[in-house]
Parts: C-alpha cells; sequence; structure tokens
C-alpha cells in the first residue's frame, strides 16, 4: 500500500506518516523510504532488468526528460536540477508497453547514449534537445510534430487581440496541422500498413505544403518575435518531423512519453525533492513497474503486491523464464489482475 499511494496517488511519505499516527502506528518516512529502497535492490531491480532486456530489443521506441532535485547529490548547489529520464514503446511499436525511468545527475547527452548502449537499433521519437541527435548511428531520430504546433498555438494566442478566431484559423499553418492531426486521430486504429498508406495519400501533400509557406517565409522571419520563432524551430526540426511518414509504426508526437511522466510529476509537486540517491534510483525502479503495470490494463496494488511476494519465494538468482511470467504484459498473471480497460 505504501508504494501504491506514493507511486500511482502521489501520496508523499511523510503525508503516510501522518495518516499512520492517527491510527496510533508508529511508521516513520524514513523506515518507509528504506523499506522501498530495500525492496527495489532485492526483487522489483530484478524484474526492471528483465524488462530493460525487452525493451532494447525492440525497433521503435520513445525519449523524454523531466527536472527532479535530489538534496544528497554531492558538489551541487542547492537550487541544481537533477533529471529523471524516461524509456517507452507506445501502441504503435508492436512490442509489449513499458515505460523505464532512469535517475541520472544531469541532461548530458550520453545518458541516453549510455542506457541504449549497443544494443538498441531503431528509431527514437523525441522532442527537439539536441542530446537526442548524438546517439550512435544505428538509432534514427524521428520528431514530435506536437512541440511544433505548441509554437503555432502560443504565437496565434499572442495574435488574438488583433484578428477574430476566424481569421487564425485561416491561416496556413493552424489548417495544416489540424488537417494532420485529424487524420492521425482517424488512423489510430488501423495497421502500420494501413497508416503509412494513408499518410502517403493524405497526410504527405499537407506537410509537404506546410514546409513550403515555412521556407517561404524563413528569410523574414524574426526569432524574437512568436511566430519568428515557431516558424524556425519547425525547419529546424524538418528532417525529423518528416520522419513519421516513412514508417507506419512511427508516431507523429511524443506525447506517450509526456503521459507517462504525468504520474511522476503529479509526485513532484507533493514532495517536492528527493533526499538521497539511492532512494531516487529507487523510485525510477518502482514508478517504471508501476507505469507500466497501468499500461498494460493492472490493477497496480494488487500487481506490485502478487510481484514482490513470488520475488521473495524465487530467492536472490531467479531464472530468467520466471521473471518472465512476472512482467507486466505476461498472459501468466491471475485473472482479475487486469481492469476492464487498459489505461
Amino acid at each position: 500500500g505504501i508504494m501504491n499511494a506514493k507511486y500511482v496517488n502521489g501520496m508523499p511519505l511523510a503525508r503516510q506518516e501522518r495518516e499512520f499516527a492517527r491510527y496510533d502506528l508508529n511508521l516513520s518516512t524514513k523506515t518507509m523510504a528504506n523499506w522501498i529502497i530495500s525492496c527495489a535492490d532485492r526483487y522489483l531491480g530484478l524484474l526492471y532488468g528483465q524488462m530493460k532486456e525487452e525493451f532494447l530489443k525492440s525497433r521503435y521506441i520513445h525519449c523524454d526528460e523531466t527536472r527532479i532535485q535530489v538534496i544528497d547529490e554531492p558538489d551541487q548547489k542547492g537550487s541544481s536540477q537533477n533529471w529523471m529520464w524516461v524509456y517507452l514503446t507506445d501502441r504503435y511499436s508492436e512490442a509489449p508497453q513499458m515505460v523505464l525511468f532512469d535517475y541520472e545527475r544531469t541532461r548530458a547527452g550520453y545518458h541516453p547514449v549510455n542506457f541504449l548502449g549497443d544494443t538498441f537499433h531503431g528509431y527514437l521519437t523525441c522532442d527537439g534537445y539536441q542530446a537526442y541527435h548524438g546517439l550512435n548511428d544505428s538509432i534514427t531520430v524521428t520528431g514530435c510534430f506536437t512541440h511544433a504546433r505548441r509554437r503555432f498555438d502560443a504565437a496565434l494566442t499572442a495574435l488574438k487581440k488583433d484578428f477574430t478566431k476566424e481569421q487564425l484559423k485561416e491561416t496556413i499553418a493552424y489548417q495544416a496541422m489540424t488537417r494532420i492531426g485529424i487524420l492521425e486521430e482517424l488512423i489510430k486504429d488501423k495497421t502500420a500498413e494501413e497508416r503509412y498508406q494513408e499518410r502517403q495519400k493524405q497526410s504527405r501533400p499537407v506537410v509537404d505544403a506546410l514546409f513550403e509557406w515555412l521556407h517561404s517565409m524563413e528569410d523574414s522571419a524574426d526569432r524574437s518575435s512568436l511566430i519568428g520563432d515557431a516558424i524556425l524551430y519547425t525547419l529546424n526540426q524538418e528532417n525529423y518531423l518528416r520522419r513519421y511518414l516513412d514508417d507506419g509504426h512511427l508516431s507523429i508526437d511524443n506525447n506517450s512519453a509526456e503521459r507517462a511522466i504525468k504520474n511522476f510529476a503529479v509526485g513532484r509537486r507533493n514532495w517536492l525533492f528527493a533526499k538521497s540517491i539511492r532512494g531516487t534510483d529507487a523510485s525510477a525502479v518502482v514508478y517504471s513497474i508501476a507505469e507500466t503495470a497501468l499500461l498494460n490494463g493492472l490493477k497496480p496494488y494488487i500487481y506490485l503486491t502478487y510481484v514482490l511476494d513470488e520475488l521473495r519465494k524465487m530467492g536472490p538468482f531467479p531464472k530468467p523464464d520466471d521473471l518472465n511470467r512476472l512482467l507486466p504484459w505476461s498472459d501468466e498473471l491471475p485473472e482479475g489482475f487486469r481492469t476492464k480497460e487498459k489505461k
């Protein structure tokens, strides 16, 4: 219940301590933190390792990163930011759906290089952060149209006082991105081959027209203005943004990564910072398993209770096949673990 409360429902350990105290149970934040670290080190880390091994076999992944402050990081100012990196597969990947959190001190580009190693070969969908463009040659980076659209949305919002809503909707950027988004919604449940064919027929001409217009505006664009920033950012990302057209397994955006971070972000607003590096590493493991459980339609409290008990029985060196049957997408999990609908 402690893990479920913190990592699924965003309740800090200090708040849980106060709740337990109301029922005359003396359970300190430090004790609960040590329990979580112990469970992650002895049991859940084994499952995380098995998940990562499966993850690196996939060909289509996403990546993002979000801030976290870890107090005990040595030789850094109290205001310094550290980073939680997030790697995942999505519904289009044709691989088990999973989320892997990985804590690192910095936002440097060598972290995803080290995490993916020489094992992963395929496509990585991400935002425009430059660090992702230093990955191995076996990894093809694809862009996120949502990040481009947000810049145009910001520019159009600033123009609302000078133009009517109807006039703003007539802009080429608005028209093109709206059409592209509508098509993606219509084809989301089709096969990869069907998505590819529909994108060639309907999306590619719109994308071509959008970038033709952007290039015509390039020389006159003022980067200090919102619309200039939107135009130049999108042109800078053109090669990456176009790549989703080449393979029906690719997503047009990195929204799935942002959704995976949501529970972490809610928790962070409540607990504000992490104390120790070991505790943050343990949290990365538990968040990974909890979020993957949710992605696969599992009831996280029941699932976590079950796997902790099963891992305890297996001892320190479980066989890979025994771990595989505990993975969140395993068909061997007991009935009643899944909700009626997936997340």
